[in-house]
């Protein structure tokens, strides 16, 4: 007997799901369906399924849920519907009431669940992993062809791209602080650096680079020691009630009312913090006092907010030449909306050659662990994303590629190095830091 719309999406308001009117303009937009060529496969198909649900036409099986499971949540669909349907929001949700109906396997709760519920979340924890990984590392055995033989193709994948651990926490050593603007005259206008989850204890140079540019813009920056993971990949996996106990932690965290804005520099996590207030419209959740509007509207990507300043202008650049090769990852265009700053910031530059690949703005087929778990997917989107830059390489010859979120970096080095192509994947503050010369 078929659910009811009541009974399946109870805890869920699901009315944005009449929204589509089934246009299909969404197709071209979708990875999946570009990569698979199945209706199902695709933003409209989807939906077809996901609104079945709710009006009890569909049973949630484990043939409905595959295609919801295989779906990157890019949310490319969203920037190309005329209609404004949520898709994200949409998705997120029926992944959670999928979870009533279907209850993970033992193993998907302690190999995935229980790390995005209790590990991601506590510092101490992905402390730890980042210090036993980086001593591994240097003893160089997580890159041992013997070791490599014995794991399961997901293990193998997960060390493929795997980001480079610290063992050490960026919040932890400069949490609290009040940095001063490094140039002159200071703006006086203070913001907050948010430092993440995996990103806080590894790749911390792009912390360490966000942190001088923002201050080389003349901007007072502070790092919140409370703040914690935004949730991002719970919430893409249904898992509602820990993301939501963080909000309100980086909330508390991010309270200042002095600050102009939570400056953000992975596109993912900027996606989440904007979107806070869907986790909140739930029927079981807590009630909140927090305005999470206001909350969502002080959150801003870093290279969108540099691009208004005049970092350029008040800064000396080096003038040799070098080519840069642009990605847009998927939720700076989609979700944030905030991606048009980066190339004129670049462009402003001395000595800067800039390529826009034709697929600039298409996925790479990272989506936070979807590389992990659809690794065949994954395969065949990063694919074609390699086949384009090989044609903008082809053209223009080796230089740097530029990617703005830590998902689609160590996705993008791994498919550089698989391929062989002259490329140096490496994030825009990066970059920028080591580019600048001198503070004016």
């Amino acid at each position: 007997m078929s659910e009811t719309p009541s009974d399946f999406y109870r805890d869920f308001p699901f009315d944005d799901v009449l929204k589509c009117v089934h246009c299909g303009l969404c197709l071209d937009a979708c990875p999946t369906y570009r990569a698979l060529g199945v209706e199902q496969e695709s933003p409209r198909g989807r939906l077809y399924l996901m609104r079945a649900l709710w009006e009890g036409e569909l049973e949630a099986d484990a043939a409905v849920a595959a295609p919801l499971a295989r779906c990157l949540d890019c949310r490319g669909c969203e920037t190309a519907c005329p209609s404004g349907v949520p898709y994200g929001a949409l998705l997120e949700k029926t992944r959670g009431a999928m979870r009533r109906r279907l209850p993970p396997s033992r193993a998907r709760k302690l190999f995935h669940d229980w790390p995005l519920q209790h590990v991601i979340g506590a510092e101490r924890r992905l402390l730890w992993l980042s210090k036993l990984t980086r001593r591994l590392t240097r003893l160089g055995l997580l890159h041992s062809p013997a070791l490599r033989a014995l794991l399961p193709g997901f293990l193998k994948r997960a060390l493929a791209v795997m980001p480079r651990f610290d063992g050490r926490s960026f919040k932890a050593k400069h949490g609290d602080k009040i940095f001063a603007p490094l140039s002159e005259p200071a703006t006086g206008r203070r913001v907050a650096l948010f430092s993440g989850c995996v990103m806080d204890v590894a790749e911390t140079e792009i912390h360490e680079a966000t942190l001088f540019l923002l201050r080389a813009a003349g901007f007072e920056v502070t790092v919140p020691r409370a703040q914690t993971c935004c949730g991002a990949l719970t919430v893409h996996a249904g898992l509602r009630d820990a993301p939501r106990r963080w909000a309100l932690q980086n909330a508390h965290a991010f309270s200042d009312c002095a600050l102009e804005a939570v400056v953000v520099n992975a596109a993912g996590c900027g996606a989440q913090l904007k979107e806070y207030a869907d986790l909140f419209r739930d029927r079981d959740a807590p009630v909140s006092a927090v305005d999470w509007h206001a909350f969502g509207a002080k959150v801003r990507d870093l290279t969108g907010l540099l691009a208004q300043s005049d970092l350029v202008q008040r800064n000396q650049w080096r003038e040799d030449p070098v080519t840069l090769y642009l990605d847009y990852p998927c939720h700076l265009i989609h979700a944030q909306r905030d991606h048009a700053g980066l190339a004129p910031l670049l462009r402003a530059l001395p000595g800067v050659t800039l390529v826009e690949p034709d697929q600039a703005a298409t996925c790479c087929g990272a989506a936070g662990i979807y590389n992990l778990q659809q690794g065949e997917t994954a395969d065949a989107v990063l694919d074609a994303k390699l086949d384009d830059l090989a044609r903008a390489c082809a053209g223009q010859g080796a230089g740097l590629l530029l990617t703005g979120n830590p998902g689609c970096l160590f996705q993008l080095r791994h498919g550089v190095a698989k391929r062989g192509l002259p490329l140096t994947v490496m994030h825009p503050a990066v970059f920028l830091s080591r580019r600048l010369v001198s503070i004016a």
